[in-house]
């Protein structure tokens, strides 16, 4: 059973991801029939990520006290009410509105489906089911390309949004027959970890405030800055700066998205196993963690020296696999260090402030290509630039708090059972 509700919840991953990514797709036709500039339009998506993080906080604390099964379904319905609106839509307020309340609902499909996982597999292979849960966000950012532009192309945008509102609701009417959690609670073979004990809610602020929950936090910002990007500006990238048709540009989405779906899986195994051997977080998930974003700085500083746009693709295609890889890492590492019926709520806050990072970086990008004007290669290069700090910056603070230990007992006194198991 545990593999058809990691199943859904793959497929639930998709459906958000793709939900996210129309928006870029459908980003000519929206804005011609809006009459909407690069900024204009680059605001919309920022209002998208207000609402997320809001929705996270407050659909992700609600774990701690309410089934996570019927909380999913709850926001699989808000995504269909959503997004069957836009047949309603006819200005820039009406975009805006209808983005904030599918951005408020899927705010907190992250949190819930950490939480819910939890309930289904020991630490020793969170590794593994977090990387095949979150590389639906791939899938949905990817390999949903061609049906999305097909979709577009073929029926409009209206319609699309829609057909993505019924997806969603069949997706709640099945999974209302799954079974809420296994009969029997999984059996952990490490004990002294914090993700097999309890702790109260206000002890929330303990946790979320030790130095290495801090530096697995600024990975999720980074990763998500990163995934806005490209929701937002990686089409418009490959058609205006690359050159790629809309044909081409969606089956060069669709090849970024399988390769990242494969190596992020295989990176889930692969910390895993690392993890059952020597039992540290710091020689298994961390280093790994730490291995990817220095890859990924590297390949995306590349992607804006490069002349020849095959080597851009190239470039850029590296850093998105390397991205894909961030989530899951982080989730996993998270859900080892904090207290099992937080985990929930610290994946739903973790994720508010990571939504800082959807809320300004789309605007910011558009920013700076309205003021590169003629030269929108600069202004792409200029967004592009920033990621490549900010994965730098999360390398450096993951390493100087790593060592740092964090736990928690089942009682009010905290910080007693290491999280890094040396």
């Amino acid at each position: 059973m545990r593999w058809i509700v990691l199943a859904m919840l793959f497929l639930l991953s998709i459906m958000n991801y793709t939900d996210k990514s129309v928006l870029g797709f459908a980003a000519e036709p929206i804005m011609n029939e809006l009459n909407l500039n690069y900024e204009q339009f680059g605001l919309v998506g920022s209002s998208f990520f207000a609402a997320y993080a809001i929705g996270s906080i407050l659909l992700g604390t609600l774990t701690y006290r309410f089934n996570t099964k019927y909380l999913l379904i709850l926001i699989a319905l808000g995504w269909t009410v959503s997004l069957s609106s836009a047949y309603f839509i006819d200005s820039l307020a009406g975009l805006i509105i209808i983005r904030v309340t599918l951005g408020f609902f899927e705010g907190g499909t992250y949190g819930l489906c950490v939480a819910h996982v939890a309930k289904w597999f020991t630490s020793e292979t969170r590794g593994s089911a977090y990387a095949i849960m979150t590389s639906g966000t791939t899938v949905g950012t990817y390999l949903a390309a061609p049906v999305i532009v097909f979709l577009i192309g073929s029926a409009g945008w209206q319609h699309t949004f829609a057909t993505l509102g019924i997806v969603s609701l069949i997706w709640a009417v099945v999974f209302l027959f799954m079974k809420s959690q296994p009969k029997e609670p999984i059996q952990e073979t490490i004990a002294s970890l914090p993700s097999t004990q309890e702790a109260q809610f206000k002890d929330i602020i303990k946790v979320m405030l030790n130095p290495y929950v801090l530096s697995v936090m600024v990975v999720g910002f980074v990763s998500m800055w990163a995934n806005t990007w490209v929701i937002t500006w990686a089409p418009t990238y490959l058609a205006k700066i690359v050159g790629l048709d809309a044909r081409v540009m969606s089956i060069v989405f669709a090849s970024m998205g399988i390769a990242g779906t494969i190596f992020a899986i295989f990176v889930g195994k692969f910390t895993d196993i690392l993890f059952r051997k020597n039992k540290s977080l710091i020689n298994s998930y961390d280093k790994v963690l730490t291995t990817v974003l220095i890859i990924g700085a590297i390949a995306f500083g590349l992607t804006t020296i490069v002349e020849s746009p095959i080597l851009a693709v190239i470039f850029l295609a590296i850093g998105l696999i390397m991205n894909t890889c961030l989530l899951p890492l982080g989730t996993t590492i998270k859900t080892l260090i904090v207290p099992k019926n937080l985990i929930g709520s610290v994946s739903g806050i973790s994720l508010s402030i990571s939504s800082m990072a959807g809320i300004i970086g789309p605007f910011i990008t558009g920013y700076l290509i309205m003021l590169a004007r003629d030269d929108i290669r600069s202004g792409f290069n200029s967004g592009v630039l920033i990621v490549v700090a900010l994965y730098i910056i999360s390398a450096v603070f993951l390493l100087m708090t790593h060592k740092r230990k964090s736990a928690f007992t089942k009682k009010e006194e905290a910080i007693t059972a290491p999280v890094v198991i040396e």
